[in-house]
């Protein structure tokens, strides 16, 4: 048995709704024809896509990493078929395919797209705020015209046209006691909890690394995983908050006060596009307004050449010389 658009349709539903009702609802079919559609895919994959319980429905691992691929391929489908509409109807319509972190695409992509698409007659534009694993994938798939992501980059099939760095910074409470400060020093957080980002593999690195150097452990911090939600926390006063400066000064809190930090704590990411795909004049134009917005809202903005990536590499995500995580 060959697995269906129908069968692959039926399952995106299920999982994104939530419930085989709420997808027979949304298709316009019965709910048996749903079951037996998933009971169908199930079959001819081999795998158990779901688990029951009672009336509800949950996802397995295997059905929910199954669902990131079909996600990123059905969007792709969608935009495939409006595009065949658009020609047939006669109808010229530029499109555009973005995505970046929660920070980059609220922060810089949507003030970028104002400068662009407010330019361009007949243009339509898909923002997605994604992981930077993800926005990574879309691009090197050709599933996005434009991707701002997080280092490390692995740049196969994708084609890196600059890298952004900025110092990261400190975001408290207004009437917290540290800010009266012009600038923090990490040594003034020792007995603070700190606010600040999950993922060890990119940002927090290197928060880590800076308070290791300054001989400062975290001390029951709260991990989030975006900086606006560490942000948040800051202003019910459950720490200081200490993020990329994007989601800083791009999205104004009330009751927060925003505070550079005296040790460096570098937050950087690169502009990347398909490496197959020709580069469109209207993207070419969005990159560098994405530069334009970096320059006018981060203090101490810098932008490195694409050639520089491996360097940046190597300064930003080195391995800790007293880790013990190397393999015997």
């Amino acid at each position: 048995m060959q697995i269906t658009s129908r069968q692959i349709e039926t399952f995106y539903a299920v999982v994104s709704i939530g419930s085989m009702t709420g997808a027979a609802r949304f298709l316009g079919r019965t709910q048996s024809a749903v079951s037996r559609l998933i009971s169908d895919l199930e079959g001819s994959t081999g795998l158990i896509l779901f688990e029951r319980s009672g009336a509800r429905l949950y996802p397995t691992q295997a059905g929910l990493s199954m669902y990131d691929e079909v996600r990123h391929s059905y969007v792709g489908l969608q935009n495939i078929v409006e595009k065949a509409r658009q020609l047939a109807a006669g109808v010229s319509v530029r499109r555009l395919t973005l995505g970046a972190t929660p920070a980059l695409s609220g922060g810089l992509l949507s003030s970028a797209l104002t400068q662009v698409v407010g330019t361009q007659d007949m243009t339509q534009a898909v923002l997605s705020s994604m992981t930077s694993e993800s926005v990574i994938k879309s691009v090197a798939d050709g599933v996005l015209d434009l991707g701002l992501a997080t280092l490390p980059i692995d740049i196969a099939d994708t084609r890196l046209h600059w890298i952004g760095e900025a110092p990261c910074v400190a975001v408290l409470a207004e009437d917290d006691p540290l800010a009266a400060r012009e600038a923090i020093s990490l040594a003034e957080l020792t007995s603070r909890r700190i606010l600040t980002v999950g993922n060890p593999f990119r940002l927090r690195r290197t928060i880590d690394a800076a308070l290791k150097a300054n001989s400062l452990t975290l001390t029951a911090p709260l991990e989030t995983n975006t900086s606006l939600n560490a942000v948040m926390a800051a202003r019910n006063k459950l720490g200081v908050a200490i993020v990329e400066p994007v989601t800083a000064h791009a999205i104004p809190v009330r009751g927060v006060v925003i505070r550079p930090i005296l040790e460096y704590i570098p937050s950087v990411w690169g502009v990347i596009t398909p490496a197959f795909r020709p580069l469109p004049p209207m993207v070419e134009t969005l990159i560098e307004a994405v530069e334009s917005v970096a320059t006018n809202l981060l203090p101490g903005f810098v932008r490195h050449p694409p050639e520089e990536l491996n360097t940046i590499h190597t300064r930003l995500f080195r391995r800790d010389p007293d880790s013990d995580d190397s393999c015997s």
